[in-house]
């Protein structure tokens, strides 16, 4: 073997080395590039798929507030129709106690003290009817407090606490 061959051999095989060597560099790069871009479409997916979620959960806490909003407003409704019905009793007790003065003015005075007997009880009707009447107005405050959070507490258990 001559000194030419052996250096002919050498620069041969050297080149099919560095060939090899940047079609393996080529390669690597390739199948880094495919690795990155499949890499940010799942992170896109994952981030497109968490905002979807938090929509969803943000309209279903939206929800719920304008539920309890609604409970709210029926029951401030219901608290205003009890005073009206409450302020129409007071009415007719104020005009039965003005009759049955009237007639315990007329009757002399054995009937007077049955007529303010039973003016008292009228009027001790009329206040039990008052303060049930707000009784009931905090009741119904109490239980649209608590059929929210009930509704919340679902909700957040239904999200994993998230």
């Amino acid at each position: 073997m001559s000194l030419r061959s052996a250096v002919t051999g050498a620069a041969v095989l050297a080149a099919l080395f560095i060939g090899l060597q940047m079609y393996g560099s080529a390669q690597h790069k390739k199948g880094y590039d495919k690795a990155q871009a499949e890499y940010m479409t799942a992170v896109a997916h994952a981030e497109g798929r968490a905002r979807q979620i938090e929509q969803q959960k943000q309209k279903e806490v939206e929800d719920v507030r304008a539920e309890y909003q609604k409970r709210v407003d029926a029951a401030a409704g219901a608290a205003v129709s009890a005073r009206a019905d409450s302020d129409g009793l007071r009415g007719k007790l104020t005009a039965a106690n003005d009759r049955a003065a009237a007639q315990a003015a007329r009757a002399g005075r054995a009937l007077d003290e049955n007529a303010r007997i039973a003016a008292e009880l009228r009027n001790v009707v009329g206040l039990c009817t008052s303060r049930y009447t707000e009784l009931a107005g905090v009741a119904d405050r109490y239980r649209g407090d608590l059929m929210a959070l009930q509704s919340y507490a679902k909700l957040f258990m239904q999200g994993g606490g998230k």
